[in-house]
């Protein structure tokens, strides 16, 4: 929720772990406390929220799991642990898929018909006997489900980690239906009773917590994974890797003789919830709710249709617990927040919520795909099939072969000053109109405009956006600039925030509108620049602002609002009385306000958008490209660019920001962006010292030659495959990718200081190479 402006004030962190720190009423006396050092190490996420951030991975919990040298065993004994074979009887079945289901287990197998493949929810029985690991751990990894829990009657207890057969549990009222079967899973020991179903359809086995039906006796249920080793494979002699949602995306590929490594990936969907705790972290988060597995020439994707909010991705890479890499939604029930017990915030203890989160579905769809299609770019393509047929969104219609750039030009900011602040004028509409004009006349002829800071009080003003500061030009000068924008078929939106309020317009008023954490206090964070106090609006009130304002954007002839810092970026729980809204109900505000707002405009951008906004929005800016730099994550992959190309149109950071300009360059054309660049007509010097804007190199007259430069090298890349799918994604050579589009077309990319050569093609140093039907251009 910040740029690099915001300073952020935080809620105690501790230390990441598996399984949640013990819950004690000690006083605490800093909030600021030290976290011990990582199993990984990550980079700064320059859009971190306003808060705590996620957990980046997780060493090995209190009860870790024991790790012996392999004894001799016997082998039927051994698979004998596991379901048989002879018990499985036939539940449900597709054209592709049947479903058989163990009536005592209640494991289930899927046979891909249109290869012969089994996929189990248990471990792999012919390379169990190879397993090590013992006691807690082992029953876990041979249960249909585990989960965590409390009792939240005893301040003194820590959270518990237990499984079906470590629970002496049982399968009550199993029953088929006519696309699979339900049961309920009986803790007999904890008294949690968990339904579930699981169905098969087309090509895919989905598999649903009914959480209305969940009963929880005398203990308090923090999260559960269900059927968690669902396509489990080990390393031995598998060549394959797990897809995280990373930032853009990411592999952990297998390894041999990793064993007592305990890192994991584990991160929340969504990013974390402001109103609880979450350990604060440099990751960038999950935006899009998916992952995957591939093991030699089999793979699935996961796709969580339903509950995504609260949960969070558990990837185990081999040697962390067990021998298999396996991966699994966590459901979360319950969050741990702080509980302050002092005006200031600063003295109190941590606890969990009392009520339970609920969702009306918390489902994962597992995508079984065909072994041409095994590998992170069929996974991706199974994706986006499904944001197509589940979700709406459909092929984008292009009108011009240029590939669009995106402009954002800054109209004004603030600048604090001995007695009162000093307004800065970037650029006016007048301005902003010679500077449209120039760009296109130098050969920019399909752009993209966002116009900033154009509310009375400039960038880092937040709430009552309306009228246009008359330093810029007014509403007049406003509406004049986007009519002649229109005349060269540049479209213009109006940068608005509607996450924060600092100026008190609309009527809001902190004390009764604001953001409130489960503790009741109210969410503010520091702006780096000045220090002062900014509040988060409720998002109930955030969506009444929204409508009010749609009707001004509309009268200027704004083609779409663009949304900045939150919306559809981060999701948080609100406990104001007044406008009390759960995380799912927020997702649900957010949805509802780019919907209204495409509507009525019929256009909207959201920087660095959630997937859950996909099928309301037309652009997505600022998109991550990159992914955290943790230690055990080997590469970083366009899983969500492959999946999203053709379908929104998409751009990375700016140009004129980037630290590494030419590798960053590169990487936003293999991952099929469009280029971006900020400017303003004002000096860059006279910028400095802004509260927001203070990018010491904006300054249009500085870069407008190597903005065309730029403009021209994507369109020989780009351009005339704006809408086609992106079909291929591999590395043909060290530091050299090869990216295929709908038709064949192919962008060669060279990241290397020394140029390639396969005899074929040649690619400069640092450069890139179109080969199209056969040749190149």
């Amino acid at each position: 929720m910040r740029r690099k402006r915001h300073k952020i004030v935080l809620s105690a962190t501790l230390a990441a772990a598996l399984s949640i720190s013990l819950i004690a009423t000690q006083t605490v006396q800093t909030i600021n406390a030290a976290d011990p050092p990582a199993a990984g190490s990550a980079k700064t996420d320059n859009a971190a929220q306003p808060a705590a951030n996620t957990q980046a991975h997780a060493q090995a919990p209190a009860q870790a799991p024991a790790q012996q040298a392999a004894q001799p065993v016997d082998i039927n004994k051994v698979k004998a642990e596991l379901p048989s074979d002879a018990n499985f009887k036939l539940a449900a079945q597709s054209d592709k898929l049947k479903l058989l289901v163990d009536s005592t287990t209640g494991h289930f197998q899927v046979e891909d018909k249109r290869n012969g493949e089994i996929w189990r929810s248990y471990p792999n029985p012919d390379q169990w006997p190879q397993e090590t690991i013992t006691g807690t751990w082992r029953n876990n990894l041979r249960s249909p489900i585990m989960l965590e829990y409390i009792d939240a009657a005893n301040f003194k207890s820590q959270p518990k980690m237990t499984s079906l057969l470590e629970d002496k549990g049982a399968v009550e009222g199993l029953q088929t239906t006519a696309t699979g079967f339900k049961l309920t899973f009986n803790f007999k020991t904890s008294g949690f009773k968990i339904p579930v179903e699981v169905n098969v359809k087309d090509d895919y086995i989905e598999t649903k917590i009914i959480d209305s039906g969940i009963t929880e006796g005398k203990l308090s249920l923090l999260n559960l994974k269900l059927y968690p080793m669902f396509g489990a494979e080990p390393s031995i002699g598998q060549d394959g890797y797990m897809v995280v949602p990373d930032g853009s995306g990411a592999l952990i590929r297998f390894k041999q003789k990793s064993i007592n490594d305990k890192s994991i990936y584990r991160e929340n969907m969504y990013g974390s919830d402001i109103s609880f705790y979450a350990e604060r972290t440099a990751r960038l988060n999950a935006t899009f709710p998916v992952y995957g597995m591939k093991s030699g020439d089999k793979a699935f994707v996961a796709v969580l249709t339903g509950g995504e909010e609260y949960s969070k991705v558990f990837g185990s890479p081999s040697g962390a617990f067990g021998i298999s890499n396996w991966m699994t939604s966590e459901w979360q029930y319950r969050i741990k927040f702080f509980q302050n017990t002092s005006r200031k915030g600063n003295a109190g203890f941590f606890t969990y919520s009392k009520e339970r989160f609920t969702s009306e579905a918390r489902s994962t769809r597992y995508y079984l795909l065909e072994k041409d299609k095994a590998d992170y770019v069929g996974m991706a393509s199974k994706y986006r099939e499904y944001l197509m047929k589940d979700q709406g969104l459909q092929q984008l219609k292009v009108t011009s072969n240029k590939i669009p750039m995106f402009l954002d030009i800054v109209g004004a900011d603030i600048k604090k000053g001995m007695l009162w602040d000093k307004y800065l004028t970037g650029t006016t509409t007048s301005e902003a109109m010679e500077m449209v004009k120039r760009l296109y006349g130098l050969g920019i002829e399909n752009m993209s405009v966002n116009y900033l800071g154009w509310q009375k009080g400039g960038y880092s003003s937040f709430g009552g956006l309306f009228p246009v500061d008359k330093r810029l030009g007014g509403n007049e000068g406003m509406k004049q600039f986007i009519q002649y924008a229109h005349t060269l078929n540049v479209p213009v939106f109006l940068g608005g925030n509607y996450t924060y309020n600092n100026n008190e317009r609309d009527g809001f008023n902190p004390r009764y509108d604001g953001m409130r954490n489960l503790a009741g206090r109210l969410q503010e964070f520091e702006q780096f620049s000045n220090l002062e106090k900014i509040t988060l609006m409720s998002p109930e009130f955030s969506a009444q602002s929204l409508s009010k304002d749609l009707k001004e954007f509309k009268e200027l002839g704004a083609d779409g609002v663009h949304f900045e810092d939150g919306i559809g970026r981060f999701l948080n729980s609100d406990f104001n009385t007044r406008y009390p809204s759960t995380r799912t109900e927020t997702m649900r505000t957010q949805q509802d306000m780019l919907k209204e707002a495409k509507e009525t405009l019929g256009n909207v951008s959201v920087e660095r958008a959630n997937a859950y906004t996909l099928k309301n929005i037309s652009h997505i800016h600022r998109f991550n490209d990159d992914f955290s730099y943790d230690l055990f994550i080997d590469e970083a992959i366009p899983f969500y660019q492959i999946a999203i190309h053709g379908l929104v149109t998409y751009s990375s950071n700016w140009a004129n920001l980037r630290n590494q300009y030419k590798t960053e360059m590169l990487r936003s054309i293999e991952y099929g962006a469009s280029p971006s660049f900020i400017f303003t007509n004002a000096p860059s010097e006279e910028m400095k010292g802004a509260y927001s804007v203070y990018y010491y190199s904006m300054n249009v007259h500085d870069w407008e030659s190597t903005a065309v430069e730029e403009y021209q090298r994507y369109n020989k890349a780009l351009g005339d495959v704006q809408n086609k799918f992106i079909t291929g994604h591999r590395t043909i050579a060290p530091n050299v990718k090869e990216v295929t589009y709908e038709g064949g077309k192919k962008v060669i990319i060279n990241y290397n200081t020394t140029a390639y050569s396969d005899g074929k093609i040649s690619v400069p140093a640092q450069d890139i190479a179109v080969v199209a039907g056969g040749g190149s251009q």
